[in-house]
């Protein structure tokens, strides 16, 4: 069975999908689709029928690359006002050789997140820390291990009900099933997971239109998250203000003509247009570099002292994401305010090179761990579909599968 998922990021400025395939151990991006938001403010949904607009539009694009329909996905949701809790669950091994299952597992972690749900708000991560079989302590993954009794502690995370029962009803207008959903900031830290960062404390950071959400991930498990009200709109801001140029210009000109740091800039480039007023106006790259960088140093800071407030654990990596990280000289601010070991995340992925796909990628291969720790096959495609992209191109067809929800991924 081939295992492809499709990974979608609901932001404020854009949704961005990445359809992905796990091959031989290696995950490979098939397709991907970005196209601007609405019906979205902060992270959070205020008008269904545009946001499904906005989705289903990001999704014909991403279908008539694959050349196939997608009616499943994992979805990002938003971390507002999300609760951390460390539970302990148990189970009784089952199979007569008291070989550990997938199942087993699945039971041991239901029995710890049993006591959390309160009425008004939904489980979206489980995330063990360590589990103990009999009097073995300190096990990672004890599939395939012996024992009788198996015993696990975790990290729940919750939000208010509202939260996930908006995401859900944006796909379901477009007959879309939302197989899993997890956090952003999970997608962004898997994007990137390796067993270093799994041995370290790791601050995951993603600069978003509108907000910024600083997560704090401990040997690989996310136990704090704080979203900053700023975002790269503050940049935009500054450059209307500035020059009274219009929103579609802004973007075009941060993404073919615009650096982030005075020390990339050359004086003498000039991008010409018509501003608001219609009126012929010449901007020098230095000068637009100056109104930037002064707006990044202010967000960068105000990243920091968060950080420092979340968190007084020794840090070994801090990692910077979101779509205004891709601008040239954005490195060159980040190691002026940071002293720590602090990265611009480099998703330099064939297909999705560039950081706003960091969460939309991520999350696929969140699911497929998720997945392999349970022992489940899983696939978002079936045979038909992949038949449809695997051969030659034809217009994408509409499905009249209704939308479900988590459980019956895991029955």
């Amino acid at each position: 069975m081939r295992k492809i998922y499709t990974g979608v990021d609901i932001g404020s400025d854009a949704i961005k999908i990445v359809t992905i395939e796990k091959h031989k151990g290696k995950f490979n991006v098939l397709a991907s689709a970005s196209v601007g938001s609405s019906g979205i403010k902060k992270g959070l949904i205020t008008d269904v029928p545009l946001a499904s607009a906005s989705i289903k539009k990001c999704l014909k694009e991403l279908e008539t690359k694959l050349g196939t329909k997608i009616d499943k996905v994992v979805a990002t949701v938003p971390s507002n006002n999300r609760e951390f809790e460390i539970l302990t669950g148990s189970t009784i091994i089952k199979s007569v050789d008291e070989t550990v299952t997938g199942d087993d597992v699945y039971a041991c972690l239901q029995d710890a997140v049993k006591g959390s749900k309160e009425k008004g708000v939904e489980v979206i991560t489980v995330t063990p820390v360590e589990y103990t079989l009999d009097s073995t302590k300190n096990i990672k993954n004890p599939i395939g291990m012996y024992g009788k009794d198996l015993k696990v502690k975790v990290v729940v995370a919750t939000v208010p009900r509202k939260n996930l029962v908006s995401i859900v009803k944006v796909f379901e207008a477009i007959n879309v099933e939302v197989v899993d959903a997890t956090f952003s900031s999970i997608g962004d830290y898997y994007a990137v997971k390796n067993d270093d960062l799994d041995r370290n404390v790791v601050v995951m950071v993603n600069i978003g239109s509108e907000t910024t959400d600083v997560s704090i991930f401990n040997k690989g498990v996310m136990v704090k998250n704080q979203i900053l009200d700023i975002g790269s709109d503050k940049i935009d801001n500054d450059i209307s203000f500035v020059h009274k140029i219009s929103n579609k210009e802004i973007d075009k000109i941060k993404k073919t003509f615009a650096v982030a740091s005075r020390k990339y800039a050359d004086k003498e480039e000039i991008y010409r247009l018509s501003n608001k007023f219609n009126v012929k106006i010449e901007i020098n790259q230095y000068e637009l570099a100056e109104i930037i960088e002064a707006r990044m140093n202010e967000i960068l800071k105000t990243i920091k002292r968060r950080i420092n407030d979340l968190t007084n654990k020794q840090i070994g990596y801090i990692i910077i994401t979101g779509g205004i990280t891709d601008m040239m000289g954005m490195g060159i601010l980040v190691d002026d305010i940071f002293v720590r070991d602090t990265t611009i995340l480099n998703l330099n992925i064939l297909g999705i090179r560039s950081n706003i796909y960091s969460s939309s990628y991520g999350v696929s291969k969140y699911l497929d761990e998720k997945l392999d720790s349970r022992e489940k096959n899983y696939t978002m495609l079936n045979d038909t579909q992949v038949e449809e992209m695997t051969s030659p191109r034809k217009k994408a067809g509409v499905s009249s599968m209704l939308s479900k929800i988590f459980d019956r991924l895991f029955e």
